[in-house]
């Protein structure tokens, strides 16, 4: 693939698929009403871990730059198998993570050109498909053409998410406002730090660009310095916001949360900025998403892990089959979604039956490191000791996430883990017989390193 992106297209990358505007609507909410006035130090805490696990990103990426990231490094640390198991939850968590975009994305255009078709899921859905089906045609123009249109959709969403945070803190603080609540005790906060894993998610899709990056280092630094900037701008705006509104009126509009604080700020005006900041950060986050689902899935065709033609390039050395893929399964499965009882229903499922997967991918990508640089004492900080503790903490993290979890979305987690086994097993052993250039489960190392 040609080497089109800079430092700079990686921050706005990063940043776009973390779309702190789409967080603060939908996660924020349900985390302000676990955490109360303890949200902002949990999301501090969450920001913590999930460095950790970034600054393991940057080192097996500079090391080992492969498209397939994550699931790659998992295969070269510890075999064929467990790469492709890799690739199994990278696949189940992001599949699923476009809906989860695509189906608010309905709603938030539904609310702003045909209110009355807003709450109904099979209308949502139907517009959800053909924000994926746009997306799929912008990708298919070019990585360069679409990564100049998601730095201008970051750009947009900041400046706009900006201007409420400045008039927030401008407001008076309401009374009982949910910034001074008290702490809600240990469990709660435990809550808080779950949802918090999902607020920050999305900083790992730059790993993916690694061989269309103009410096091997570029992918991890964009990633890292991304998620940063990314948390502190959420941070910002959630201690902004937790100065309008109370935790009763947050438990009220937890699946709409910047509404809530729209109305707080003055009604109608703020209403339309609210839903054009959000429409923006969802067209940024399911551009950014398609991108890490066809580059992985170009290099798992490339590797074996799923079939060949996924692995080819067209003639202006893009993916074209992997985006064709990627684009019609996005549509399907967010015209599935439809058949949900409700839209927030349908969100919720997917959001935390998902999450649990990614999770367990950056556990998985995290120990890698720590196997893969456990030899060099120049790397043991940085590519050992802290991989380490982020791996640890985000696993108890997930262990918690799966008690909390209702029956159902155990089920489907226990359910979609259990499936990727046998494909871990075939697919793995098929990797094992490979010895084609790089395709034997290891990924090269990089002569920048």
């Amino acid at each position: 693939m040609r080497r089109v992106l800079g430092l700079g297209d990686m921050l706005a990358i990063t940043g776009a698929s973390i779309g702190p505007a789409f967080a603060l609507a939908t996660i924020f909410g349900p985390m302000v009403v676990a955490g109360g006035g303890a949200t902002p130090v949990a999301l501090l805490v969450v920001t913590a871990i999930m460095a950790c696990v970034a600054i393991a990103y940057q080192r097996l990426g500079a090391r080992y730059p492969t498209a397939g990231s994550a699931y790659s490094w998992v295969g070269t640390a510890f075999g064929p198998a467990a790469g492709a198991y890799a690739a199994w939850l990278l696949i189940v968590a992001n599949i699923f993570a476009v809906v989860a975009i695509c189906v608010p994305a309905g709603t938030y255009t539904l609310a702003l050109v045909a209110p009355a078709f807003a709450g109904i899921p099979a209308a949502a859905a139907a517009v959800g498909a053909l924000w994926a089906l746009a997306g799929g045609l912008l990708l298919a123009s070019g990585l360069h053409e679409a990564a100049l249109v998601t730095k201008a959709l970051w750009i947009a969403e900041m400046s706009l998410l900006g201007l409420g945070a400045i008039t927030a803190f401008i407001h008076p603080v309401v009374p009982h406002a949910a910034v001074a609540a008290a702490f809600p005790g240990n469990a709660a906060f435990l809550a808080a730090l779950v949802i918090g894993i999902w607020m920050i998610d999305g900083w790992e899709v730059s790993a993916s660009t690694a061989e269309e990056t103009t410096s091997a280092q570029s992918a991890g630094i964009g990633g890292f310095a991304g998620l940063l900037i990314s948390a502190a701008v959420l941070l910002v705006a959630m201690l902004a916001f937790m100065r309008v509104g109370t935790l009763d009126g947050f438990t009220l509009h937890e699946g709409d949360t910047l509404a809530y604080v729209a109305g707080q700020l003055g009604g109608a005006v703020w209403q339309h900025i609210v839903t054009a900041t959000v429409l923006v950060s969802l067209a940024a986050t399911l551009q950014t998403t398609l991108v890490y689902l066809t580059r992985s899935f170009y290099a798992m065709g490339r590797d074996g892990v799923l079939p060949a033609f996924l692995g080819e390039l067209d003639a202006r050395d893009q993916p074209a089959r992997a985006t064709v893929l990627i684009t019609a399964v996005a549509m399907v499965f967010t015209l599935g979604s439809g058949i949900s009882p409700t839209v927030k229903t349908a969100f919720d499922f997917i959001l935390s039956g998902t999450s649990a997967f990614l999770g367990f991918l950056f556990v998985l990508a995290a120990l890698a490191a720590c196997r893969l640089f456990a030899g060099d004492s120049k790397r043991r900080a940085s590519g050992v000791f802290m991989p380490a503790a982020g791996a640890l903490s985000l696993g108890f993290l997930l262990v918690a996430l799966f008690a909390q979890a209702d029956p159902a979305t155990r089920a489907f987690i226990l359910v979609a883990a259990a499936l990727g086994v046998p494909l871990a097993v075939w697919r793995g052993r098929l990797r094992g017989r490979t010895t084609r250039g790089g395709s034997d489960g290891t990924v090269r190392a990089s002569a920048l390193d």
